[in-house]
């Protein structure tokens, strides 16, 4: 008889009861034997034939943030804030079939994150459907646990790819060195003009390979493709960015009444590692269509990131995507980002008749104690150029953003 994954759960209940009193039972299981796991400071349990596991992780992320005027929209801030705070199940069941289920805090709410499952019996294919997060692009990728700054390069705030978790389907295909992946998902109801209402469903893909993978040296390739697949659409979403996460948002082009017939857009990725030193940059191209009369916009934009472990050491790599370090606790980096949104559009918001321009530096330190535990320093300088809302050519201003994170 297999042992089911209500009954993993069940056994990790009786498993802390049986550790928690010296006078308890032993606790026996019908079928495989359970091997229960607390090495990366969660608990997982899982059949010794692997074909049943359940695990428990969560993490914690406290923020302290200093903003100039600038940076805030008007006031000096400094505050300090619960940026994220996390706690899910996952595992297998009959070898094939994979689940996950995450709740996140959301200003005081409990909010439903993730609810997925995948199936894996179609080798090496694999099908997912239920609710998660888009990932596109390299560093969208990455776990928010072990992205390189604090926040993601500001070019992901104006990315409509770069949204809130939706549900959809997804079929991908993965091993050490590559990953291939394409899908739909439901992203609400379209404001269309007609007085029909119409389910928006977007499209998505991504495709990265290591052509180098060794001890010392990594070389990484990607491409990411996104379409919101609009129908006259009256908004055109994720018009602006913003330099720290609690920082006020900077429109790049005015997106009211749109009538948006087409919103693509493109990734393209370049890393390397070379022992304890990563490179690592991005291009992305944002290219909306509109219905009425010259009111097409185009955003580009790009970053380049260097980082060092300064006491030896790397971060993993599999699969398409960076993780965690192995073998180092401090690591130094430094950032530019930068975006450019055309001026030949009646939806601008530049001066004079030149591209409304942004640019972020970002420096920064991590501190890995352990693996459950990551402190974080980062500075931040943001700038616009050329943008009908501010009275100077170029206004600037500074951020001081710090993370103590503890993850299981």
């Amino acid at each position: 008889m297999k042992l089911k994954p209500v009954s993993l759960a069940v056994a990790a209940v009786a498993a802390g009861l049986t550790l928690s009193s010296a006078h308890a039972g032993v606790v026996k299981t019908e079928g495989e034997d359970i091997i229960v796991s607390t090495k990366n400071g969660g608990l997982q349990l899982k059949t010794e034939d692997g074909a049943f596991s359940f695990k428990v992780s969560g993490k914690l992320q406290w923020d302290y943030a200093n903003l100039d005027k600038f940076i805030a929209g008007g006031k000096d801030k400094d505050f300090g804030y619960l940026r994220r705070g996390k706690l899910g199940i996952s595992g297998k069941a009959y070898s094939d079939w994979k689940y996950k289920l995450v709740l996140e805090s959301d200003d005081n709410d409990i909010v439903l994150d993730e609810a997925n499952i995948t199936y894996g019996g179609f080798k090496p294919a694999n099908i997912k459907i239920g609710r998660w997060g888009n990932e596109f692009g390299l560093e969208d990728s990455v776990s928010s646990s072990w992205i390189m700054a604090i926040e993601r390069p500001h070019i992901y705030e104006a990315l409509r790819a770069d949204g809130n978790n939706d549900y959809g389907i997804q079929v991908f295909a993965a091993d050490k060195n590559y990953l291939l992946r394409a899908g739909m998902e439901y992203i609400g109801l379209d404001k269309s003009t007609d007085s029909e209402e119409k389910q928006q469903f977007a499209y998505q893909m991504r495709a990265a390979y290591a052509p180098i993978m060794e001890d010392e040296m990594l070389l990484h390739v990607g491409f990411s493709y996104y379409n919101a697949n609009p129908d006259k659409e009256t908004d055109a979403a994720k018009s602006s960015i913003k330099f720290a996460k609690k920082g006020t948002k900077i429109k790049l082009f005015n997106g009211t009444g749109m009538n948006v017939k087409d919103d693509a857009e493109y990734a393209f990725e370049l890393a390397g590692q070379f022992q304890s030193l990563q490179l690592q940059g991005e291009y992305f191209i944002r290219d909306i269509k509109s219905d009425n009369a010259n009111s097409d916009v185009k955003v580009t934009g790009y970053y380049g990131q260097v980082s060092y472990m300064l006491d030896g050491g790397k971060r993993t790599y599999k699969k398409g995507e960076f993780s965690k370090p192995k073998g180092g606790k401090w690591e130094a980096f430094a950032r530019y980002t930068t975006t450019t949104t055309d001026a030949d559009s009646a939806v601008t918001l530049g001066t004079n008749g030149d591209d409304v321009e942004t640019a972020s530096y970002t420096l920064g330190v991590n501190y890995y104690p352990t693996k459950n535990i990551r402190g974080m320093l980062n500075y931040v300088h943001g700038e616009v150029k050329n943008h009908s809302s501010y009275v100077n050519e170029k206004d600037d201003g500074n951020a001081i953003v710090a993370r103590v994170q503890y993850v299981f």
